[in-house]
This record gives structure tokens, sequence and C-alpha cells, in this order.
């Protein structure tokens, strides 16, 4: 880790490759529990791998609708009063969808091997394509901070499930 705690931050969320990632998308309706594997090479012991497995638990996404006839807006100019009027007018087509997440430290494991980080990574790959888990992940990643992973895998995951949630939302009418 470097002195710069804000460099470590985006450097482990843009290094974190995803080896392998849910072949499912997040449950409209239901929780969802995604088992992630993160495997990384200890900073200062070369051949070292930790491999950490545990799981990130998906609560159903909410639908949240803006009560803009609650808000007081003033000492704005005409352009955003206008703009600001315009979404009231248009509230009832508005929809947000909130998903939560809770780290879930009961299934938390780790284990350090010693091998190449390709053959480690490669293996936990290949045992979790062997498992049929459709809700698994597996992401190579910086050992510290290691969680920055986590919050990229819940950022994927909500991006890759939107639409999708969406879809079966409207599709029951639970949206509009």
């Amino acid at each position: 880790m470097s002195s710069n705690p804000d460099f470590d931050r985006w450097y482990a969320a843009k290094s974190a490759r995803f080896v392998l990632e849910p072949s499912h998308r997040l449950e409209t309706f239901g929780n969802t529990l995604v088992n992630y594997h993160l495997v990384s090479e200890l900073d200062d012991y070369p051949g070292k791998i930790r491999v950490r497995e545990g799981r990130l638990e998906a609560h159903q996404p909410l639908v949240i609708t803006p009560r803009f006839q609650d808000v007081e807006f003033e000492g704005f100019g005409d352009e955003a009063r206008e703009y600001f009027e315009f979404l009231k007018r248009s509230e009832e087509h508005l929809r947000i969808l909130q998903y939560g997440y809770h780290l879930k430290s009961d299934n938390f494991s780790e284990q350090i091997v010693t091998d190449k980080l390709s053959v480690v990574v490669e293996r936990v790959k290949q045992a979790v394509i062997a498992s049929n888990d459709k809700f698994a992940a597996v992401i190579q990643c910086v050992d510290e901070p290691w969680d920055v992973a986590l919050v990229e895998l819940w950022l994927r995951e909500i991006r890759r499930s939107a639409k999708g949630n969406i879809d079966e939302l409207q599709a029951r009418g639970k949206l509009f």
C-alpha cells in the first residue's frame, strides 16, 4: 500500500479483474446471495496467494417514488424552477430502484496457499464452475485493500441487473 489511501482505493478498484461473474442477475422479487471468491497475491511474499470467500446478500430492490410536492424550492433561477415544475408534473412516471447489500461475515473464510497466482485463479474458477453456483463470482484483486473489489462487484451486479429487474417489475405492474 502507498502513503495515499485515495490512490490505493482507486488502484484496487481499477485493477480488480473479474475472472468469473455470476451467470444470473440479482433477483427482482427476493433476496440474492452472491458468493464471492477473491484471489490475491500477498504483497511482500511472491508465490503466497490468499483466497478469500464469503457472500454478499443483495436485498430485493425497492421501488422509490419521489414526492416533489414535499420539496421546498427557493433561491433558484427561472430555468431551474421550470425544470423542477416539469419534474413535479411528471413525478408519477419517475421511479428509482434502491438495492440494499449486506456483507455477511458469518460465512467469510480465507486461506493462504503457495503456488503461482494464475494457477490458483484457474483452480478457484474451475471449482466454482463445477459447483454450478449461478450467483458466484471469482475476482483477482490486490491483497489490500481487498474489500474495494467487493464494492466493485456490488456496482457491477446492480448495473447488470437493473434493466431486467425494471422489466420484471413493469411486467407485473409493480413499477407504474
